[in-house]
């Protein structure tokens, strides 16, 4: 072997060495940005009417961010999360007979910010140590939806001088599945958390319940069940 070739192997070799070694630095937190569905239950406060549903679409497109931090690191990891997402959906103004169209022009919208506060618990004990890249979350906690709707001018919409715009407070819960996508290629992984910091890459679904009612009060009922797919970045 030439001093050339030896010193390109001796190379490599110390590359994969560094790359594996940052590879396994320690984590404090996680980030995930997930999609989906959603549907708020305001027409169940109608009686079996539902006008929420004769003026916007059946289902709204749903982002949310959350950011989670580790407060322990043993046997899985459980910490705290911050949510913040954003839903919104248009539809045709309407007189007060039904009209709608060149007759009533206009478009109004209806949207909500969700908020949410959680405490996270992720078996990924399982995945680390065992192979195994399934890694089961629990999340539960408290939300604070803000929510408006506008009207032909994009302003906030008001009827008889009520201002079409809120807040409601409610919980939710959550159980998802995480796929460890650093088993597809480590190599890739490994350079990722050099150049960027993140250890463990995820693509998840998960199935969320919330209820924002108010806690029973009256008002927009802004709960549903959704179905939400995603991926999480480990830090």
């Amino acid at each position: 072997m030439t001093r050339l070739h030896a010193a390109a192997l001796a190379c490599v070799a110390t590359l994969c060495v560094s790359t594996t070694a940052w590879a396994e630095s320690p984590v404090s937190g996680i980030a995930e940005v997930k999609f989906g569905g959603y549907q708020p239950m305001i027409d169940s406060e109608f009686g079996g009417a539902t006008p929420f549903a004769d003026y916007y679409a059946d289902d709204l497109w749903f982002l949310e961010a959350e950011w989670d931090l580790y407060l322990y690191d043993g046997i899985g990891k459980l910490g705290l999360g911050l949510h913040a997402g954003y839903a919104s959906t248009t539809g045709d103004i309407r007189s007060a007979d039904g009209v709608s169209g060149d007759e009533v022009p206009g478009e109004t919208s209806f949207s909500v910010i969700p908020l949410r506060a959680s405490i996270v618990y992720r078996y990924d004990y399982s995945a680390i140590h065992h192979g195994i890249p399934l890694v089961p979350v629990l999340k539960a906690g408290l939300d604070y939806h803000l929510w408006w709707v506008t009207d032909g001018s994009g302003e906030t919409a008001s009827v008889d001088g009520f201002q079409g715009e809120g807040a409601k407070a409610g919980w939710h819960a959550s159980l998802g599945l995480n796929l460890l996508l650093d088993v597809i290629s480590p190599r890739t992984a490994a350079i990722f958390d050099l150049n960027w910091g993140v250890n463990n890459t995820y693509f998840f679904a998960e199935y969320m319940i919330s209820r924002v009612d108010g806690f029973g009060g009256p008002g927009f009922d802004l709960s549903d069940d959704q179905l939400l797919f995603g991926l999480a970045f480990e830090f």
